[in-house]
């Protein structure tokens, strides 16, 4: 099986739309961890983690060096 092609890197820039309890907010956050098995992003806005599928999330700024492990 092929190696699945993630779409954001961490250190982007995203936005997403948060629906809790029937009130949506936009979202702006950047990507710090990912899941390519499910195609899911963990977003860190201010101080909380949000799990978000890769359709949900919209690019603002592409990181441009990305961090070296």
């Amino acid at each position: 099986m092929g190696k699945r092609y993630a779409r954001y890197e961490l250190g982007d820039l995203v936005e997403f739309r948060y629906n809790h309890q029937n009130t949506i907010r936009i979202l702006t956050g950047i990507v710090v961890e990912l899941n390519t098995n499910k195609n899911r992003y963990k977003i860190k806005v201010n101080m909380k983690d949000y799990w978000q599928s890769e359709d949900k999330l919209t690019l603002l700024s592409k990181v441009l060096n990305s961090a070296s492990k």
